[in-house]
């Protein structure tokens, strides 16, 4: 063989030396060991996910996790991460589910790690943090933070605050139950409604309650949160209506003091010192009845008058009603307005006498007042004093309340006649209804029929001062009122619209500042703004 041939030869084993050495060598070095170590490491219940973690393979530029709920690994699901660590999603729970983590280095992946089983594990539901209830139209809005391994949530809201009262007549509304993973609904909106006394005319506050419950853990266990409450947004009153400051005032009949409460001669300074105080344009006056200061004294609503150098009664001459309702009487600022007409409603009745065909009416003046500020805005005023209905009657208290209620409607509307263009004039109520919205087993009372009748509650106010103390005082002095413990009193006393909605104000004057208590009730007012009809 010649030279050339074995330099040839010598060349091409060269050749074939040099690409064997490199090029099979290099194909084994680009593959990743294989991934050890996989396991759980945290889980996110809201958000159906389980974070899987491994130890790190060196050299690897990623990682690719692989997931199904098949012990093959069939139809699985792929997630490519370039940290030691991953999330698994959308995964359902207490389900089981396959997991393997392989490394990568470029495009070349190594083996598949050993097959590991997790799953998003249910636990007991948590508990509630704060939730919150704020004013929304005719409405109040609620939201509650994530609760710890919910899987469900609902919202409870009605007009009492017991839910636990049987039977509790103002039936409780439901949200239904929807689901608590993400994205989750926490806020919700929920309607009043005139059907529980919770529509924004009453007044009244919706009382609400949160639930959580995880089904997958305990599917009878439900969470309860903390009750709030709030009241739908008031009407606002129209600012450049005709201001009226007016109040309503039970100031006790003289010779009604019981438990050693001193008599009028020692209260009458203090209601009187109350009432200026508080400075209203119009006010009705209830229980202002007897002898101011004993036989053949003038009547107390007389003696009253004389206190009240900004007010004038509207009618001072007995009414033709018994005597224990001549304190039922209506005053003005005789500077600010003028009586146009005044009379009594008829047939509002006094079931504080039985049976019903013997009771007589109950005096309820009525006044119809204009402005001298050059509106010439008029309108009605009423006193209203229903009497406690006898224990003897079979119909519920509330229900006959709620009748007087109807009489008086039916006899305003005979006074207030629609006009050409089918308009009432407005008409401002005050007055002791002796019915307050408990206890909850009725919804036909004495306030709920004047709303439904088309008039308003004044006290759902765009600012309310006092109204988390009673309006009936039972004759207790201002340290002994203390808060109702849903920040609701009860009241009794009402200051109520009609033909127009809101007011600026309403104060339940619980605390008169005055030596002597001057009332088993407190004088209320609000700062109302009276449209003018044509």
């Amino acid at each position: 063989m010649s030279r050339r041939w074995i330099a040839r030869i010598a060349a091409l084993g060269a050749f074939v030396a040099l690409w064997v050495g490199v090029a099979v060598p290099a194909d084994a070095a680009t593959k990743p060991a294989q991934v050890t170590g996989v396991a759980k490491a945290t889980q996110d219940w809201a958000g159906k996910s389980v974070k899987v973690k491994w130890n790190a393979v060196s050299g690897a530029t990623s990682y690719v996790v692989k997931w199904s709920t098949r012990a093959d690994l069939g139809s699985p699901t792929y997630k490519d991460s370039t940290v030691v660590g991953a999330w698994m999603t959308k995964l359902r729970p207490g389900t089981t589910y396959y997991v393997t983590v392989a490394a990568k280095k470029g495009s070349t992946a190594g083996a598949w790690a050993k097959p590991t089983t997790t799953k998003l594990q249910p636990n007991a539901v948590g508990t509630f943090g704060t939730i919150t209830a704020k004013a929304s139209a005719n409405s109040v809005t609620v939201s509650i933070p994530e609760v710890t391994n919910a899987s469900d949530y609902q919202v409870r809201w009605s007009a009492g605050p017991n839910e636990n009262r049987t039977p509790d007549r103002w039936t409780p509304r439901w949200t239904p139950w929807s689901s608590a993973f993400d994205p989750a609904t926490r806020t919700w909106t929920l309607p009043g409604s005139d059907a529980d006394l919770t529509a924004v005319a009453y007044g009244n506050p919706i009382y609400v309650r949160a639930f959580a419950r995880n089904t997958y853990y305990n599917s009878t266990y439900v969470r309860k949160s903390a009750q709030v409450s709030a009241w739908p947004t008031p009407a606002k009153p129209v600012a450049s209506d005709l201001r009226v400051d007016f109040a309503s005032y039970n100031v006790l009949c003289s010779g009604c003091e019981v438990g050693g409460a001193p008599g009028w001669a020692t209260r009458a300074p203090a209601i009187a010192s109350t009432i200026n105080e508080g400075d209203p344009d119009v006010l009705t006056v209830l229980e202002a009845s007897g002898r101011s200061g004993g036989t053949g004294s003038a009547e107390a609503y007389l003696d009253l008058d004389r206190r009240l150098p900004n007010l004038e009664l509207v009618d001072r001459e007995p009414m033709t009603v018994s005597s224990s309702h001549q304190g039922n009487r209506i005053l003005y600022n005789p500077a600010k307005y003028r009586v146009i007409d005044h009379g009594v409603l008829p047939g509002v009745k006094d079931y504080e006498v039985y049976p019903a065909a013997a009771a007589p009416d109950t005096n309820t003046p009525w006044a119809k007042l204009q402005s001298k500020d050059g509106s010439n805005t008029t309108f009605y005023v009423v006193a209203a004093h229903y009497g406690i209905p006898s224990n003897s009657y079979s119909q519920p208290r509330k229900t006959l309340l709620g009748h007087n209620s109807a009489q008086l409607l039916a006899a305003l509307n005979r006074i207030n006649v629609p006009n050409a263009a089918g308009k009432r004039l407005p008409v401002v109520l005050g007055g002791d209804l002796n019915d307050s919205r408990y206890p909850e087993d009725a919804t036909d009372g004495a306030q709920p029929t004047l709303i439904r009748g088309g008039f308003y509650d004044a006290s759902a106010s765009q600012h309310r001062h006092g109204t988390a103390k009673a309006t009936y005082n039972n004759y207790q002095p201002p340290s002994k009122q203390v808060d109702d413990p849903n920040k609701d009193g009860q009241r009794i006393d009402y200051i109520l619209t009609q033909g127009f909605q809101g007011s600026d104000d309403f104060t339940n004057m619980w605390n008169p500042g005055t030596a002597v208590i001057p009332s088993d009730h407190n004088m209320i007012a609000a700062t109302l703004h009276v449209p003018r009809v044509l």
